[in-house]
Order: structure tokens, then sequence, then C-alpha cells
């Protein structure tokens, strides 16, 4: 393809963006609105995930000991137990640190003068939180183990929430991406509509499709750049203010960085030029069998 080729394209593209200017902003306004819609969503989904994997993170098995376990019995289950697969962290809870973490959350004033009747425990993460209760299984067997919990049953329910609230999640998502699509192919379909008798008199002339359709592609590249700008624009201050509110007001909410919004940034830069071409592309489809 010629440059002077090239050159015509972009001027036609940018000549029609002037002359058909309300066409041109009702189609930006809808790929900003689209894509807000689209965007608010996702965050707001990214950041549930977010909350759920930090959930999830805290399952934690506690494995409470005999007491007749010496510290040698104790330093030799600590080995043997850092041998199962699967476990990221093992943490040494003796039974004054046990009962001090006790008095902290219940009061002091409640256990003045009662002996101690907290075992010594290890405290054990593990790297797939789904994996909790096989590897629970395997640390009953070992000798010196009294006891072993991890919330048997509320962390089945725990994870089979979390499944379907991600399902549910990409379910609406994907509905969200089509409505999107849909509203700014058909904006974009106006547009070709008005320009449908500038579109026969080039193919009457000896115009192939491609020549016709290069000029259109553009022009609804642009006005997806242009729209998807002002998404971004809106949802990045949205999120920055959510994310001050919730630090401030909610800190036992982990929402992800400001700066991660910036990641999806170019994504929707790129996503807002690709459906303008789709809808100019799909649009202009059946105007050109003349």
């Amino acid at each position: 393809m010629r440059f002077s080729t090239i050159k015509y394209f972009f001027k036609e593209s940018f000549t029609s963006l002037v002359r058909n200017r309300w066409m041109s902003l009702a189609s930006i306004g809808a790929v900003a609105s689209a894509l807000i819609i689209l965007g608010s969503f996702l965050l707001l989904s990214v950041n549930f995930d977010h909350i759920l994997k930090d959930v999830e993170s805290q399952v934690e098995i506690t494995a409470y000991l005999e007491d007749s376990l010496d510290q040698d019995g104790i330093s030799r289950l600590d080995k043997d137990l850092a041998v199962i697969t699967g476990i990221k962290e093992i943490k040494f809870i003796s039974k004054e640190v046990a009962i001090e973490e006790f008095k902290e959350q219940v009061g002091r004033e409640l256990l003045e003068g009662i002996d101690n009747p907290l075992p010594n425990s290890f405290r054990i993460k593990v790297n797939d939180p789904h994996e909790v209760a096989s590897i629970a299984e395997k640390i009953e067997k070992f000798s010196g183990i009294d006891e072993v919990k991890y919330g048997k049953g509320v962390v089945e329910k725990l994870f089979n929430i979390i499944h379907w609230v991600r399902v549910i999640g990409l379910i609406i998502m994907a509905v969200f991406a089509a409505v999107s699509i849909f509203i700014i192919s058909n904006t974009i379909r106006l547009t070709v509509f008005a320009r449908r008798r500038e579109i026969n008199i080039m193919k009457y002339i000896g115009a192939t499709d491609w020549f016709v359709r290069w000029p259109f592609l553009i022009e609804g590249m642009v006005l997806g750049l242009i729209g998807s700008s002002l998404a971004i624009g809106v949802l990045a201050a949205a999120y920055n203010y959510l994310y001050i509110t919730v630090k401030l007001n909610l800190p036992m909410i982990s929402l992800l960085p400001k700066e991660y919004f910036y990641d999806y940034a170019l994504g929707f830069l790129g996503i807002g030029m690709l459906i303008g071409a789709f809808g100019s592309s799909f649009s202009i489809k059946r105007f050109l069998n003349v």
C-alpha cells in the first residue's frame, strides 16, 4: 500500500469525524459509557477476587501437641512436618504465647488466677489452601500430635462460595462486554447509515471493498481510542477516590494498589480501538453489497 493511499485514508477519516461531529460525539459517548460500565465491574471483580484470595491465604492448620512431648520431641516433629509437600510455613506457638494471645482476645481480667490450660502447638500455612484437608490428615498421623484443627466443614463451604462467586462474576462480566459491543456497534452503524449514499457512489465508480472500508475502520479506531481514553480518566479518578476512602474508613479491607489500575489502562485503550474497528467493519458490511 502506497504512502499516498494511507495518507488519503487518514485524511478521509478525520474529515468525516469533523463533518459528522455530532454522530462522532455520540459514538465516543457510547464507547466511553460502555467501557466505564465494563471497567467499573472489572475493577470491582478483580478487587473482590483479591479479597477472596486474602481470605483463602488466612486459612491455616493448628496442630496441638501432646503435653508429654519434650523440647527434643518438638524439634524432631518440626523437622518431620517440614518434609510434607505443600507446607509453606510452620510456626511453633508455646503454651505461654498461646495464653497471652488468648488474654488479648477475651480480656486479661477474665483469666486472672486461672492455670494455663492451653497446649503447645504448631500453626501451619500451606501453599494451596484447597489442600488443607489432605495435609491435615497427614499431620494427624504423626506421633506427638494430640489434635489437628483447620475449620473442617467451614473451610469447604467457604471454598465452594468463593468458587461460585468467581463463576458468577465472570458470567456478569461477559454479559457486560457483550452489551458494550452491541451498544457501540449500533451507534457506529448509525454513522455508517448516514453515509450510505457516499459508500454506494464509491462502489459504483469501481472502489474495492477494502478501499471503502479502511477510512471507516480508522474512524472507528479513533472513536474507540478517544472514548476509551475518557473512560480511563473517569475510572482512574473514581478508583483513586474509592481506594483512599476504603483505606481511611475500612482498613481491614485490602484493595489492589492504585498503581495496579494503570496496568489495565493500556489494555483498555486497545479494547476501545478494537471495539471501534469491529463496530465499523460490522456496520459497513451490508452497504458494500451494491
